[in-house]
């Protein structure tokens, strides 16, 4: 995958050698409202026997236009390039959003990437696209200046669900509510968390509920909740249904922690590959519950019991 990934449009310009459709966006969570853009930039480079290019930044600008204001991202710079790789396009760029971009007038955008990128023979870009010193650019005129250079600029509708368009900012908010459903639906497969089994105090087993406890810090947070969907382990490819707790767990911990992501699988897992080290993925397709505080740990166990039987009455729906 690494080889088709750029860090800058100079190292891509001066390696790639196939006429270019450049489809340019912050594509975070790569969700079906970016996938428009991609698939009509990927049916434009068909047209002309070419490749098709996604040019994003591997950090959101406002970090560096407003830094400490950014939103969170839905997914780190690599996840993104594999995103969109797997969405069909030949070639991801990673371009750092610095002082040479954010001080770049708006009609110097199309002669600086036709200077860097010399086989560019098209573009693509959502309608709410804007670029430029002080977003002073916007889709419109980047058509009218691809007729000044000679560059074919496409602009991709929006893509509307529920009456909204789909953006990143709506996906981050639904994901704060909980509304995991809606998120899958915008991002058009189901959300995933992803990292390593680390060591825990062993609660859950003691409760009847053995867990396996998560190293996961997602800039964009889920609500703290109690979810279910199907967990793999990455180097077997075993994948079995589970309940996942997000959150702080208040009933347990006396003093404010970072959120831990504790997973229970429903189907006895082999141990011998589901341990400490293991990197594990998970498919979260149903809001259960929101967290919450019982009185004692006797309480949570009794809880514990019927999300997992609410969990796997909802697996049984899908079979």
């Amino acid at each position: 995958m690494m080889e088709r990934v750029f860090d800058s449009i100079v190292h891509f310009g001066r390696q790639w050698e196939k006429d270019v459709c450049l489809a340019i966006g912050m594509f975070d969570g790569v969700h079906c409202g970016h996938r428009c853009v991609l698939d009509l930039a990927i049916e434009k480079a068909r047209s002309f026997n070419g490749s098709s290019v996604a040019l994003t930044f591997p950090q959101h600008p406002a970090s560096y236009l407003r830094p400490g204001n950014e939103p969170p991202l839905l997914m780190s710079a690599l996840d993104k390039a594999g995103g969109l790789l797997s969405a069909g396009v030949d070639a991801v760029i990673l371009q750092p959003f610095d002082h040479l971009l954010s001080s770049q007038k708006a009609d110097h955008f199309l002669p600086f990437l036709r200077e860097h990128i010399p086989l560019l023979k098209a573009i693509t870009v959502g309608e709410n696209f804007r670029f430029g010193k002080n977003r002073g650019g916007d889709s419109s005129m980047l058509v009218e200046m691809g007729l000044v250079h000679g560059v074919n600029v496409n602009v991709a509708e929006s893509l509307v669900m529920d009456n909204s368009p789909v953006s990143s900012s709506r996906i981050r908010h639904a994901l704060s509510q909980g509304n995991i459903k809606e998120v899958n639906q915008m991002l058009g497969r189901p959300y995933l968390v992803s990292g390593k089994v680390v060591s825990g105090n062993s609660l859950g087993r003691t409760l009847g509920f053995p867990t396996l406890n998560v190293e996961w810090s997602p800039q964009a947070r889920p609500a703290f909740a109690v979810y279910s969907g199907m967990v793999k382990e990455k180097s077997s490819g075993v994948q079995i249904p589970a309940v996942a707790n997000y959150g702080i767990r208040p009933t347990v911990e006396q003093q404010h922690k970072a959120p831990v992501l504790e997973i229970h699988c429903l189907e006895q897992p082999d141990v011998s590959i589901w341990q400490e080290g293991a990197q594990l993925e998970m498919e979260l397709l149903n809001f259960l519950r929101p967290e919450m505080k019982f009185c004692n740990v006797e309480e949570l166990s009794v809880q514990i019991r019927k999300d997992c039987i609410e969990a796997r009455s909802l697996f049984s729906e899908l079979l």
